[in-house]
């Protein structure tokens, strides 16, 4: 009796922890994976990879503009 695949090793599995999960962390997950060949898994490691550094890039604007703006409202309360 063959042994059941893991379900986070499955095509959609890995899709799911890397695009809505885990992001960059499921890497090894889809490297381990034997549902993608590898330029699957070269292509989908750029894809997540440049969403991450999109995705950061928000991050920092908006603490960015979110410190400016104490400021502000630190100096209108003085």
């Amino acid at each position: 009796m063959p042994e059941k695949e893991k379900w986070y090793l499955t095509a959609p599995g890995v899709l799911v922890l890397l695009f809505f999960v885990l992001g960059p962390l499921a890497l090894p997950l889809l490297y381990k994976s034997p549902k993608f060949s590898l330029l699957a898994k070269i292509l989908l490691t750029v894809v997540v990879l440049g969403v991450t550094l999109v995705v950061t890039n928000m991050l920092i604007n908006s603490l960015k503009t979110l410190y400016t703006q104490m400021q502000q409202l630190d100096l209108l309360l003085k």
